[in-house]
Parts: C-alpha cells; sequence; structure tokens
C-alpha cells in the first residue's frame, strides 16, 4: 500500500532554488510547488509505507540546507 504526504516547507530567504533543486531529486517526489503564505514549498511524495516516510523526513527532507522547518501531512483518503 502507497502512502502519499504533502510536505510543507519553510525555507530561509535566499535557498528557495536550492530546496526545490534537492527536493526534485528525491525518487519518491510527485510534485513541489512554490507557494505563498504559510509555507514557501509544498511537495507530494509517495512512498512505500510510514517507514519509509520516516525516513524520507527526518533523513533527507529535513536535512537539506536552507531548510527552516518542515511540516508533514498524511493522505488518509483522495476523491
Amino acid at each position: 500500500m502507497t502512502v502519499s504526504a504533502y510536505i510543507m516547507c519553510k525555507v530561509f530567504m535566499g535557498y528557495i532554488q536550492d530546496v526545490v533543486n534537492a527536493l526534485r531529486e528525491l525518487e519518491a517526489a510527485t510534485s513541489i510547488t512554490v507557494t505563498t503564505g504559510d509555507y514557501d514549498i509544498i511537495a507530494r511524495f509517495d512512498v512505500s509505507n510510514l517507514e519509509a516516510l520516516y525516513d524520507l523526513t527526518v533523513n533527507a527532507i529535513g536535512k537539506i540546507k536552507g531548510m527552516e522547518s518542515v511540516t508533514t501531512a498524511v493522505v488518509e483518503k483522495e476523491f
């Protein structure tokens, strides 16, 4: 069963493109959007399970240079 999640990122000034480039290198990324408002980037990822999502957020996304904070929202149901 695939687990989908939206990752909402706050990025330090001057690092938006660097973070976008780093996110694009992650195989599980299905979309990456630069936004206005509370979050600078909202990205969607599809992974195999919750353990893979944990690994992705903690060991990959959370360590990207320029990343200020990350909020994860797991997709429970889509219509």
